[in-house]
């Protein structure tokens, strides 16, 4: 009886794997392995004749170059903007460092979709900034012009330094100070101590933010897409290529694209192992270094004024724009009138209303999709020694390494025909493959986060527990579940907060029945309906806000 009870057991365990691993097979591998299988045949017959022609005509070069420079010196410039962020908040003591450091994490939880439509308020050929300034300095033309390259870089130290910032900031924070002390006490200076103390502890942090910094940045489609200009990159001629119903050559540049982002994840992910520093002395932690300097300190208040006003400038401009009737536009540079007309267009039209139920109710069900499989997976990968564990994981985090481009096309080619995986029929063009893109591009954090909160499930706890006589029931009740719960809600509420404002992938997949809000607000700007747009951007960012303000409280008393 018992050896049956156990033999049930391992049944339905191998059982739960098989249908986890298959679910991660049709979702996340079979789709790229398509695009790959689409790209390299030719009216049936296998050819590589679109990768001659990626590497050899120009139209096609070119993107490609320039989606590798966007990636590096999105590396370059995010990388300076974010350790030297880290190290003025967290290695000098000041007062409002606690504020600052939250501040610095403001565009984290902001739409990509919202920030470069307010950047373009702000300081496009007609933004309010770039206005202002040629009228007080009665210049003849805009003193300058947020599109190409540098446009597209400003937008990415915006919204990507903060990779660097929390991965360095957190670094900083495990350094241990009693090593910095015993360098300074036998007589080095201040640059030995930062190159042979503090940059080895920094170094697997940097690397880990330069690899996901890279993936964003070459990947990157909604600053290139709105003001590019004549800056191709190679997401938004995969756009292109679907639009005209290339979608062989749309495969190609998906692959190459792909291979390029995992090759620079896989170099860096090398050189972060190569470079883990472990310390041998155990003292306290690192201690914020006290500026006496009465000037010195002068000085980085006002710099951090200066920067709080820049974080806020774009929020504002936002929140300022929805209150402005959309005529006013046409006719003035700065708001002249103020009404409420747009917000209650979106509250009493059932068709505005449309696009803010439709991003709630696929964010909902992308969140709730990705925790049914996370849990599984997380618990294969934190809790088992099964022989399925590293391909679990490497399943889930492959997304990770894909660009969200990559992701859509993926979906596109997967579900075009029918299969066992999209229940035999076609996929293309229903309302449930936008959510299911959504849930396979959230999946690693939602994994990650499922994981730290299993970490915290010790066993020691649950042993404890049926030792004192509790049942498993009691024992999940009042022990486990309370444990578990606040990070697995908090990896939900992150899932859909990354997917109510989506824009890249939407913008692939959406049809006219679940059009997202991301979409809307693009295609009230060039319908020259801004305020409407803007209050779209509004909801956006406070449907951001409490959703990272309950998600972060949850996942901090989780780890606690």
């Amino acid at each position: 009886m018992i050896l049956q009870r156990v033999s049930g057991i391992r049944v339905f365990q191998y059982s739960g794997v098989c249908l986890l691993l298959l679910f991660l097979f049709g979702y996340i591998l079979f789709p790229t392995l398509k695009t790959v299988e689409t790209s390299v045949y030719v009216d049936g017959a296998f050819s590589l004749v679109h990768y001659l022609e990626l590497f050899t005509v120009p139209a096609y070069r070119v993107p490609l170059y320039n989606s590798i420079l966007l990636g590096i010196l999105t590396v370059v410039v995010c990388g300076c903007i974010g350790v030297a962020l880290a190290f003025v908040i967290h290695y000098f003591d000041f007062p409002c460092r606690g504020l600052m450091d939250k501040l610095l994490l403001l565009p984290m939880v902001m739409p990509g979709i919202v920030i470069v439509l307010a950047f373009v308020q702000l300081y496009g050929e007609s933004g309010m900034i770039t206005k202002t300034l040629q009228l007080l300095f009665h210049l003849e033309s805009p003193p300058f012009h947020l599109s190409g390259l540098p446009g597209i870089l400003i937008v990415h130290a915006y919204t990507q330094y903060v990779y660097f910032y929390i991965t360095v900031s957190i670094a900083i924070r495990h350094i241990d100070f009693s090593i910095i002390e015993s360098a300074r006490n036998l007589g080095a200076s201040r640059r030995k101590v930062f190159v042979s103390i503090i940059l080895p502890f920094l170094r697997p942090a940097l690397l880990a933010a330069s690899a996901m910094t890279f993936i964003s940045g070459a990947g990157s489609f909604t600053a290139p897409s709105i003001i590019g200009g004549g800056f191709k990159v190679l997401t938004t001629q995969i756009l292109l290529s679907k639009t005209n119903n290339y979608m062989d050559i749309a495969a190609t540049q998906v692959t190459v694209l792909t291979l390029v982002c995992i090759l620079f994840f896989i170099i860096f992910r090398i050189y972060e192992a190569k470079s883990t520093f472990t310390s041998s002395v155990r003292g306290g932690g690192f201690q914020p270094i006290t500026i006496r300097s009465q000037t010195v300190r002068w000085m980085l208040m006002s710099c951090a004024g200066l920067l709080v006003i820049s974080i806020f400038l774009p929020v504002a401009s936002i929140v300022l724009v929805s209150f402005v009737p959309s005529s006013s536009w046409m006719i003035n540079y700065f708001p002249q009138d103020w009404t409420f007309d747009n917000y209650i267009a979106i509250g009493t039209s059932a068709r505005k209303m449309q696009p803010f139920v439709n991003s709630s109710v696929m964010a909902l069900s992308a969140a709730m999709a990705g925790l049914i499989v996370a849990l599984p997976a997380s618990f294969i990968i934190e809790k088992t020694a099964s022989r399925f564990r590293w391909v679990v994981e490497f399943l889930v985090m492959l997304p990770w390494a894909i660009p969200c481009s990559a992701i859509a096309i993926n979906m596109i080619n997967a579900f075009n025909t029918p299969s066992l995986f999209s229940g035999y029929t076609v996929l293309v063009g229903s309302t449930i493959l936008l959510p299911l893109a959504y849930c396979i591009r959230s999946l690693p954090i939602l994994v990650k986060t499922v994981n730290v909160s299993l970490q915290n499930l010790n066993h020691v706890y649950l042993e404890a527990s049926k030792s004192l006589g509790a049942t498993t029931v009691q024992t999940f009740r009042r022990i486990a579940f309370p444990i578990v719960f606040p990070g697995i809600l908090a990896g939900f509420l992150l899932v859909c907060l990354r997917s109510i404002g989506e824009y890249t992938v939407s913008v692939f997949l959406y049809t006219a029945a679940n059009k997202p809000m991301s979409i809307a607000m693009v295609n009230g700007v060039f319908e020259y309906n801004l305020g409407l747009a803007m209050a779209y951007g509004t909801l956006l960012i406070l449907l951001s806000f409490v959703v990272s303000l309950v998600s972060t409280r949850l996942l901090t008393f989780s780890i606690r």
